[in-house]
């Protein structure tokens, strides 16, 4: 069975520590471009809370994204197996993508040209 069936194949970006895997250097954090399945989007609504330094209530809308293991060949990103479910601000998603199937393995299309989506 098809893990991904209800077209709903995401990119977003996250940023990402260069230094990940040696924690006694300074982190130094670099944009990186992710694809994966949009599972849900969840809004919070936040009271004052002087503790968190929110000053007054505040909105959060976050989604609910399960990665795919994504690698570039050719210019084309493919990928086969899923990775981790996330949290992400919903300011992070760029655009829906397409997919297609190519020998075993899914071939993302993008043609957003990395629109920026705008939320009010």
């Amino acid at each position: 069975m098809d893990a991904i069936s209800d077209h709903s194949l995401v990119q977003y970006t996250q940023y990402i520590d260069r230094h990940a895997c040696n924690n006694r250097r300074t982190p130094d954090f670099k944009e990186k471009n992710f694809f994966g399945q949009l599972k849900c989007i969840l809004l919070l609504e936040l009271p004052l809370a002087p503790r968190l330094n929110l000053a007054e209530p505040t909105t959060l809308i976050l989604a609910l994204i399960h990665e795919v293991k994504a690698t570039l060949r050719d210019g084309i990103y493919y990928y086969k197996d899923f990775g981790v479910e996330e949290v992400v601000d919903l300011n992070t998603v760029q655009c829906v993508v397409g997919r297609i199937k190519d020998r075993g393995e899914w071939g993302i299309i993008d043609r957003s040209d990395n629109v920026v989506i705008q939320v009010d």
